[in-house]
């Protein structure tokens, strides 16, 4: 067993909370189950096996505010690291890494991207060089992580501009689908212009739990609405996730009656089936499930797992040989992993589909930032980038589902509660986040990405996701519609 141990200085002023994100990834970013400890100011985490790795962790940063941020590869030692110290030099590595990374392809930065740079290295050289005051060690190496953070995201900026510059000119405008998921409850002739205005896709749940919440009885006049209107007004359709296996998105009588697996599989299959031979020839993409791959309710085991996501994929092709599908992956960086023992990882599960060879046309990752452990942790634009360059790499197209909070106020409407950027670290109060402009066009300038839909829609209903609707708890438009309305305009048909 080996244990990584961390310095952390006044730890009492740092929220509790913050401990239990903390996992260590090794080469592949993929966690370890991991156990955790802190005993007055040293914090150790370990696992298993004695081999070196990276912790990961939520910390604060002076632009956005709490984020996952990770060391390099640490190699156990009987000496303690120093957290702060340690952060800072896998942030300014991170940092320093990309950039050559991009300026070999061409990346021209602006002029002042290099006094960050050269700040953040500075501040970390000093950080390393004072261990024996450790006040001043913290100091410089939390400036050193704030300059090497403020840097990325400019550079981030700079890379998403040129390169979706480069693509406009040698593509034209890009075929890019930019939805939207509408919530049940909204009245969609009431947002219908800003609609139009900002998305070309819109995405219809459809799924089992809210077209059958009793046994045997299923409505589909919520869908059949939205579908009508979406071809009405010339927006291309995307239904699903026809199943969610997330931790209350089944039917409450499945769950509560223990119904078993084969049970739920004919069940889901069934509804696939009865629901895609509904809208077949008036849907442009089918989203076959989500929450296959993290932990659930029904505690199934990886072989079910696999059998279900097989069985839903044949369902939808029997139904419609021609409309792609697509399954959604839960929490791509796979955060859940470090406190699951028995979890599957998000990229071995989407090859093992992949190479069952089952017809899917692409697959869809669910990015809801700054929502764990319901969601995915709050993450800078370098780590976004990185993960879409990672999954592209199985050759299949991709679909972002996503969200990210546009302001931090409480939310008593939202499912899941504020995120973790609400939390206090340090005494450091965060502010809004990874900027959802930065976000959006990172996105948009990847490739591999064919399209990407906004997960709520509105904060005044009913939701899951605190503050990530596109209309406020009052109902008034926020910025994030009208960007989106730009980047449609400028970039996509």
């Amino acid at each position: 067993m080996g244990d990584l141990r961390f310095k952390v200085p006044h730890a009492e002023t740092i929220d509790p909370r913050v401990w239990e994100t903390a996992y260590i990834s090794g080469m592949e970013a993929i966690p370890w189950f991991c156990h955790r400890r802190l005993e007055g100011d040293q914090f150790s985490i370990g696992r298993d096996i004695e081999e070196s790795g990276k912790l990961n962790i939520v910390w604060p940063t002076r632009s956005l505010g709490n984020v996952c941020l990770s060391t390099t590869s640490l190699r156990i030692v009987n000496e303690p690291y120093s957290l702060m110290a340690e952060l800072a030099r896998g942030t300014v590595f991170r940092m320093k890494n990309q950039c050559a990374d991009w300026q070999r392809i061409g990346l021209k930065l602006p002029t002042e991207f290099f006094p960050l740079s050269e700040q953040a290295l500075s501040s970390f050289l000093h950080a390393i060089t004072i261990r024996d005051i450790p006040a001043k060690q913290n100091k410089h190496a939390q400036a050193a992580i704030d300059c090497a953070t403020e840097a990325s995201v400019l550079m981030c900026d700079v890379y998403s501009a040129q390169v979706l510059d480069i693509r406009l000119q040698n593509e034209g405008r890009f075929s890019t689908l930019l939805g939207c998921r509408v919530q049940p409850q909204i009245e969609i002739e009431s947002v219908s212009d800003a609609l139009k205005t900002a998305f070309n896709m819109l995405s219809v749940d459809a799924d089992l739990n809210a077209i059958e919440s009793a046994s045997g009885q299923r409505n589909y006049a919520i869908a059949d609405r939205q579908i009508e209107w979406a071809h009405q007004n010339g927006q291309r359709i995307c239904v699903g996730p026809l199943v969610n296996f997330k931790p209350g998105g089944l039917p409450r009588w499945m769950v509560l009656l223990s119904q078993g697996f084969e049970t739920v599989m004919k069940v889901a299959c069934d509804h696939a089936l009865e629901t895609v031979e509904r809208y077949r020839g008036r849907v442009h993409l089918w989203n076959c499930a989500v929450g296959l791959n993290s932990p659930g309710e029904m505690r199934w085991s990886d072989e079910e797992v696999l059998r279900m996501s097989v069985a839903l994929i044949e369902a939808v092709r029997r139904a419609d040989e021609r409309t792609p599908v697509v399954l959604t992956i839960d929490q791509p960086w796979s955060e859940y992993l470090g406190g699951e023992p028995d979890g599957i990882s998000p990229l071995h599960f989407a090859d093992a589909l992949i190479r069952a060879d089952l017809g899917l046309s692409g697959l869809a990752l669910q990015m809801n930032l700054d929502a764990w452990p319901d969601g995915s942790m709050p993450r800078d634009p370098i780590d976004v980038s990185r993960l879409l360059d990672r999954w592209g790499q199985l050759g299949l197209p991709l679909m972002i589902i996503v969200t990210n909070p546009t302001q931090l106020a409480s939310d008593p409407k939202a499912e899941h509660g504020a995120g973790v950027s609400s939390w206090k670290t340090g005494g450091v109060m965060p502010n809004e986040g990874l900027r959802n402009d930065s976000l959006l066009r990172m996105l948009l300038a990847k490739p591999t990405v064919h399209a990407i839909t906004w997960n709520q829609t509105s904060d005044q209903l009913p939701h899951c996701y605190a503050n990530a609707g596109l209309w406020d708890s009052q109902g008034k438009a926020k910025l994030l519609l009208n960007i989106a309305a730009s980047l449609r305009q400028k970039y996509l048909h």
